[in-house]
């Protein structure tokens, strides 16, 4: 039996973290549908199977294992202990750009292996892929759980992810729920820590 012979999108089901409504994403896009990955993250048990699938994806050598997100830090640990490798999550400065924190260090010539809950548009993944090659390191890819997007995503590196789950986000302008009058939820209210651009 392979290892990663993983059905995330019924452990995503059964779970409760496929959530319907109208929400407003951190990127200020609308959707019907929002996937609450740390309703699944909260169980070591399931944590440690996830990781193990995402890290199959890419099975070369990892230095270091960066998540995008503080609030993603639980799934690099997991995906770095799987590899034998280092676990380190950026963070926002005051300006809203991606940094490393906590005496967190990229060190030159290292290969990191960048690792995502969910990923919508590929803007923070550019910026994760920005910010190790400023320091000198190289990116393997960027290892997801869950794949969002509608079509192709501006990235230059390999993105690899458990499940592919499109789902179409709207301008506020171009809403059909806005228009229906369905009432607006935000997504920092199921997540206060959720970043999925």
């Amino acid at each position: 039996m392979p290892r990663n012979n993983l059905d995330l999108l019924s452990l995503l089901q059964e779970h409760g973290a496929v959530v319907e409504g109208h929400f407003v994403m951190p990127s200020g896009f609308h959707s019907q549908t929002y996937i609450q990955t740390s309703l699944l993250l909260q169980h070591p048990n399931l944590a440690q199977k996830i990781a193990q699938a995402m890290s199959d994806k890419f099975p070369a050598k990892a230095d270091v294992v960066m998540a995008l997100t503080p609030s993603n830090s639980v799934l690099a640990q997991e995906v770095a202990r799987v590899r034998g490798a280092r676990a380190i999550f950026a963070s926002k400065d005051d300006k809203g750009q991606m940094i490393l924190k906590h005496n967190f260090v990229i060190k030159p010539g290292e290969t990191v292996l960048l690792v995502d809950d969910v990923t919508v548009g590929g803007r923070k993944v550019l910026r994760a892929e920005t910010l190790v090659k400023e320091a000198g390191a190289k990116v393997m890819g960027i290892a997801v759980m869950v794949d969002r997007s509608m079509g192709i995503l501006p990235l230059t590196i390999p993105l690899r992810a458990l499940l592919s789950y499109p789902i179409q986000t709207f301008t506020a302008k171009d809403c059909p729920l806005c228009a229906s009058g369905v009432p607006v939820q935000e997504v920092d209210d199921l997540n206060k820590e959720a970043d999925h651009d």
